[in-house]
């Protein structure tokens, strides 16, 4: 069976061309990839009398086999659920100012234009759909929206491979006044190279019967297909019920946490991107490093950083205790973030000597949430001045951020405690804390 998508007789209503044109044009779906597919398929079928069924979709979008369309594939439910979700982004950051936006209704492939308040009167129960493991939150506002769209488009490139995406930003004018800030100043005017490591994560698919895949699984022991060869020969049982999808993803924060350091880059500078999990030791000694991403996802980082630090990992990634004072501080963004209540949670930030005298800064946290308010807090210069005096202007330290935040977006962010590091310790081999860290 082959499908061609038939010309429409229909023409779509003006606001509906107009808000298709605006939502493709900011970026947000990514510049290249298979939700923009998708999303111009859909734009392209909606003034049909007949929406395309999720087998054309299989088909036409994501090149599915004829017999493999026709069997129960979720791949289709799978990204009109992200799709929905990068809609509500959108409008969350780019709100309505015709006062309408895009819609797909619920157990419809097809986008309407509708109100705001339609959107929410019409809304049914979900379609079924494959369970998702650690879907990225929505992200906040950002006054900035041409850089962090172009940070957005950055990482769908750094997906596919190619980290030189970073040079993309390297044309926006430097700010003087953050790369001299004292935290900042020598990484930012170091001749070494310049590497951004962002905090990845691998996935890999579990299946029924072999053929039918039933959800997408992150396990924090697994971070590679080679990973997963090696737990599949310790757990031959295993073997027909998981394997690899060649899918890594990165958190929403990344981006804007990405755009708010641009100012940091200077012409001329040689800059590269590079995933935490291809983060290799001669990198660790040879660039100055800048980590953005959450707690879970340092890689080979980690240990670095908490070697010597007063804080570790409790018994999850949402939690953080200061060794000093025994505290544990819980991230509450999981529960409330959906809803319209007001949370906590939880950033961590350090800045250390490398092993060959080169600089290392993590910007990091247990949610997104935290990762963006934290980005904030150390690159716009008001902000900074306070978290400077709170640090006492310490050159090698640490830092625990408390973030208030509702509804992924973040709203505050100050020092709860900071402590001075001895760069020293880390690599000389003295005795480092005794680290464990969570299965998930």
């Amino acid at each position: 069976m082959t499908v061609t998508p038939p010309e429409s007789a229909n023409v779509l209503d003006a606001p509906t061309l107009a808000e298709i044109a605006r939502v493709r044009e900011s970026g947000v779906l990514g510049a290249t990839g298979r939700l923009v597919e998708l999303f111009d398929f859909l734009a392209s079928r909606s003034a049909d009398s007949r929406p395309p069924k999720e087998a054309e979709i299989a088909l036409v979008v994501f090149g599915k086999a004829d017999s493999e369309a026709l069997r129960d594939d979720p791949v289709a439910r799978v990204y009109i659920h992200r799709l929905r979700k990068r809609l509500d982004d959108f409008y969350l950051r780019h709100g309505t100012p015709a006062g309408v936006r895009l819609d797909i209704p619920k157990g419809d492939y097809r986008i309407i234009c509708v109100t705001p308040e339609e959107t929410i009167a019409t809304a049914t129960p979900a379609e079924s759909e494959p369970e998702l493991a650690s879907e990225a939150p929505i992200a906040k506002p950002d006054r900035r929206k041409r850089w962090a769209l172009i940070a957005a488009g950055f990482l769908a490139l750094l997906l596919g491979g190619n980290v030189a995406a970073w040079a993309l930003l390297a044309n926006k004018p430097a700010e003087k006044q953050l790369a001299d800030a004292g935290i900042w100043t020598e990484i930012a005017n170091s001749p070494r190279p310049l590497l951004i490591v962002v905090g990845d994560y691998y996935m890999f698919g579990e299946y029924e019967e072999r053929v039918k895949l039933k959800r997408l699984v992150r396990d924090f022991a697994i971070n590679s297909k080679e990973d997963l060869v090696h737990s599949q020969r310790d757990n031959p049982g295993t073997f027909d019920q998981y394997s690899d999808v060649a899918m890594q993803y990165l958190p929403a924060s990344a981006a804007y946490a990405l755009a708010d350091l641009a100012p940091l880059l200077r012409e001329g500078r040689q800059v590269q991107v590079a995933l935490a999990s291809e983060l290799t030791p001669e990198r660790l000694k040879s660039d100055d490093i800048i980590y953005v991403g959450l707690l879970s996802g340092m890689g080979k980082l980690r240990d670095a950083v908490f070697s010597q630090s007063r804080f570790a990992i409790g018994e999850s990634y949402d939690q953080i205790i200061d060794r000093k004072t025994g505290r544990t501080y819980t991230s509450e963004a999981f529960r409330a973030a959906p809803s319209d209540q007001m949370y906590r949670d939880y950033g961590f930030f350090s800045t250390f000597e490398g092993p060959a005298g080169n600089r290392i800064a993590i910007l990091s946290g247990s949610r997104d949430t935290a990762v963006m308010g934290v980005a904030e807090a150390l690159t716009q210069m008001d902000r900074l001045a306070k978290v400077e005096k709170k640090t006492g202007g310490k050159e090698d330290f640490e830092a625990l951020f408390e973030v208030k935040g509702q509804k992924h977006v973040n709203l505050e962010a100050q020092v709860l405690a900071s402590y001075e590091l001895n760069s020293s310790t880390i690599w000389s081999g003295a005795p480092a804390n005794v680290a464990s860290y969570p299965a998930k």
